[in-house]
């Protein structure tokens, strides 16, 4: 889908790009896939079967399945073009120190009760090293070790590609 001016998601690969020695885009669109190539990435196709309401941890195995020399994954959302680069350097930067599992998180929300403040997982860049996504438990319950905040906007509806228009 174009967001100001080109694809969705060449917004993230180019912020990628300029941040990894290599850089790989999983997807089941062979259009997606060849833009990815012409822009410098490496393209892995995916089943139908890894697309629509599946959980991300087996779409990161299968395409770890296809990597080779890696020591964990940044994974970056497309439908989420006004991420900021700082915020992917940084979930880079845990993984590259060890740290089992990163993931983004929307700011803290306060409820009525004093003491349900918390953090809602979005997951819009995700960060794990091999072992913890070779061993993944239930792909429904992360518990990563750090939340990083990420203010940005997910596009799952038009009034968040219209909101996002706007980032």
């Amino acid at each position: 889908m174009p967001f100001k001016g080109k694809e969705m998601f060449l917004w993230n690969l180019e912020k990628c790009i300029s941040l990894f020695d290599r850089v790989y885009v999983s997807s089941d669109s062979y259009h997606i896939l060849k833009l990815a190539t012409m822009n410098g990435a490496l393209a892995i196709h995916r089943g139908e079967d890894l697309c629509g309401d599946v959980p991300d941890i087996p779409v990161y195995q299968h395409a770890l399945s296809k990597m080779r020399d890696v020591f964990g994954i940044v994974a970056v959302h497309a439908n989420n073009p006004t991420i900021e680069k700082n915020l992917i350097a940084l979930v880079k930067k845990h993984i590259e120190m060890g740290i089992p599992e990163v993931m983004t998180c929307h700011p803290i929300t306060h409820e009525v009760h004093y003491k349900s403040h918390h953090h809602k997982i979005n997951g819009s860049i995700r960060g794990m090293t091999v072992e913890r996504l070779t061993n993944y438990g239930d792909p429904y319950k992360p518990k990563p070790e750090i939340l990083v905040v990420d203010r940005s906007t997910e596009i799952e509806t038009q009034e968040d590609f219209n909101e996002a228009h706007y980032d």
